[in-house]
């Protein structure tokens, strides 16, 4: 894994580690195409893990608007297990993803489970009685 620095404005790989003459315990990294400073010196994978992770949270979004939340907590329990130093459980991922679509304002255009079921049953199970009292009945 490398631990190469990248400028977030430019791409570019040219980084300066300075050390201010006020607060020597404070370390800049500033990039020396842009001349801009970054101020969060994290890792390339960190930056990485940091973008899988907003990626898999808006793909969470999105299947939990059209499939439903439970879905979206399948999606999301999966997604976030195969990134390194993630390891949560299925509760975590409930909350996760409720507080996901709650902090969107999107809690009322989550898709419903559908409950049409037993309506189906009640149609079959009359359609089987009345044709077993026309079979009956007209002998």
């Amino acid at each position: 894994m490398s631990t190469e620095q990248v400028c977030p404005w430019c791409g570019s790989t040219d980084v300066i580690r300075t050390i201010p003459e006020k607060d020597p315990f404070h370390v800049m990294v500033v990039c020396q195409h842009c001349q801009k400073v970054i101020n969060d010196p994290a890792p390339l994978g960190k930056q990485k893990n940091a973008s899988t992770q907003r990626a898999i949270e808006e793909k969470t979004v999105q299947l939990a608007m059209h499939g439903g939340k439970i879905v979206a907590i399948k999606y999301y329990l999966t997604e976030m297990n195969k990134l390194p130093g993630n390891n949560i459980g299925l509760r975590e991922a409930k909350d996760a993803v409720e507080n996901l679509i709650f902090s969107r304002g999107l809690t009322s255009a989550i898709k419903q489970p559908s409950k049409n079921g037993c309506v189906i049953v009640l149609i079959v199970l009359v359609l089987v009685i009345a044709s077993i009292v026309y079979f009956y009945t007209h002998r």
